[in-house]
């Protein structure tokens, strides 16, 4: 194995263990931001509306900017990249993010929440901060159409983090060519005379505020692994949390920044946790124009990304500025000149300092030791619910194992070839011999040689703690590619790998773009 997948492989073991990558579709403790927004009433459409009610709980920053940023991805790379054909510049995907303070009385939702609409889908896939639990939840949208009633899922979470795979939300770094950033897109999108969902073409300036946004919120998930890991438990942990806490007040409020010789639990905890160092995640895909003549496959979402850097030590000070971002500020900026100290120390006799995820509501627990309780409408929230689960079929389990969490699902991107009844599974991986097989072969093949990504997507062999290296010489590859082969009928295996891969037959037949869940 070559020395930089040791690291890429360290480094993919060291986020997954992350509180972000709790296991679960399901919420373990909480709702997600996106819950709380919308209530147990029908997401708002048409999309207009959605973005209308966002806005509304928030300020608009300093330079007039509505605080959700919001852009045009008619080409990109996301599942729903192909929901468009062929009118991709009249359909383009809307992604948005929260960059703003919230209003007085609401919780925060900056850098907590971020969507991604397609109008021909039918679909609003969403991420959005679940405090409670210290992580991003994946959730969907269905039947986001007139004359239906919107359907809100929580996603399968395997599916999301083979692209997503900080557990977090991911964009493109400069110089954003998928967006109107690039004067052709936004030339194209001008010519369709569309008013797409009153959001405005703009340059480099959105898209570099939905960039810093997931680079924000990326390290959420690193925040959380100090605070809890870090810290850790008992009174010491404890007494670290207050420490830290305290020092995220003084830096709202004041921009005090905290003193190198603090946090001393933290410093005394890392060798122990982290002797390798500690992975930042990274959130950025390579550029793509995607009206360039050659697609390039190093800029395909499924390949591994490795870590922004590598922490030896603790970095304390972006530590308390991360904490301090989590926070409400609007209400903390109330304190300016109190004395907080005897208030934090019965917060941290009441146990309210153990070890949990930080939330933004240990200002509410401060504001009632300070007998200034907030008031906040109860709010009734939606059912949590999961999308259709895979069937079992014993006769499909080699395919079961490896490929069910990202293809049996039912949305047709990715292929969903092993969703229906078994009879139609059959007869979807007949269809999709060719792609599968080119697919799985791609394991074997040198990185310099390879069309298109292998399958099982790179990120998912990580996560499992298996290799390149290894996948391509296990018996459970062969298994697959002998069970797809018998599939093949009599066309030329070598022949199928010499051909650009977008010209193999499609996959799955394009005739409705969204199926419906039975």
């Amino acid at each position: 194995m070559k020395p930089a997948w040791l690291t890429i492989m360290f480094a993919a073991a060291s986020i997954a263990s992350l509180p972000a990558h709790t296991s679960g579709d399901l919420p373990p403790a909480g709702h997600s931001r996106f819950d709380q927004l919308v209530g147990d009433k029908p997401v708002p459409y048409p999309f207009f509306r959605l973005l209308r009610s966002i806005n509304r709980q928030m300020r608009t920053d300093a330079g007039g900017l509505p605080p959700l940023k919001v852009t045009l991805i008619p080409l990109g790379r996301s599942l729903q990249r192909d929901a468009g054909a062929p009118d991709f510049f009249h359909f383009p995907r809307v992604v948005a993010a929260t960059d703003g303070d919230a209003l007085p009385g609401i919780a925060p939702l900056k850098d907590r929440l971020f969507i991604g609409y397609h109008e021909k889908g039918g679909v609003i896939e969403v991420i959005s901060y679940n405090d409670t639990a210290g992580r991003f939840e994946f959730q969907v949208v269905r039947d986001y159409q007139a004359g239906k009633t919107p359907q809100l899922f929580y996603a399968r979470r395997s599916l999301c983090l083979s692209c997503h795979q900080n557990a977090a939300p991911i964009f493109a770094r400069p110089l954003w060519d998928e967006t109107p950033a690039n004067p052709a897109i936004a030339q194209r999108l001008r010519e369709t005379r569309r008013d797409f969902y009153q959001v405005r073409l703009t340059g480099t300036d959105i898209a570099y505020f939905i960039d810093n946004a997931t680079d924000r919120a990326n390290l959420f998930s690193v925040w959380q692994q100090l605070w809890l890991t870090g810290c850790g438990n008992g009174d010491a942990g404890d007494r670290c949390r207050l420490d830290a806490f305290a020092a995220a007040l003084n830096y709202a409020r004041n921009r005090t920044l905290p003193a190198p010789s603090s946090l001393p639990t933290l410093s005394l905890n890392w060798m122990q946790h982290w002797p390798n160092g500690l992975a930042i995640p990274n959130p950025d895909l390579p550029n793509r124009d995607p009206l360039a003549a050659l697609p390039d496959t190093a800029h395909d979402p499924l390949l591994l990304r490795p870590p922004l850097e590598t922490w030896h030590a603790p970095d304390k000070t972006a530590f308390v500025v991360g904490l301090a971002g989590m926070l409400d500020a609007a209400t903390v900026k109330q304190w300016a000149h109190a004395d907080l100290a005897a208030p934090l120390e019965r917060l941290l006799a009441r146990g309210v300092l153990a070890a949990r995820p930080f939330s933004y509501s240990l200002v509410d627990q401060l504001l009632a030791e300070l007998g200034t309780p907030r008031r906040t409408a109860r709010i009734a929230l939606p059912p949590a619910r999961l999308e259709p689960q895979p069937q079992e079929n014993a006769a499909l389990t080699p395919f079961r194992i490896h490929c069910a969490s990202c293809h049996d699902t039912t949305l047709p991107h990715p292929p969903n070839f092993l969703h229906g009844s078994p009879a139609s599974v059959e007869a979807q991986l007949t269809h999709c011999a060719a792609r599968i097989f080119v697919r799985l072969s791609m394991a074997e093949t040198p990185s310099a040689a390879r069309g298109t990504t292998p399958m099982p997507p790179p990120s998912a062999l990580a996560s499992r703690g298996i290799t390149p290296h290894q996948w391509a010489r296990s018996p459970e590859l062969a298994v697959l590619k002998r069970s797809i082969e018998t599939r093949l009928g009599d066309t030329p295996r070598s022949d199928l790998m010499k051909r650009p891969y977008a010209q193999l037959p499609p996959c799955l037949p394009s005739s409705r773009y969204v199926e419906r869940t039975p």
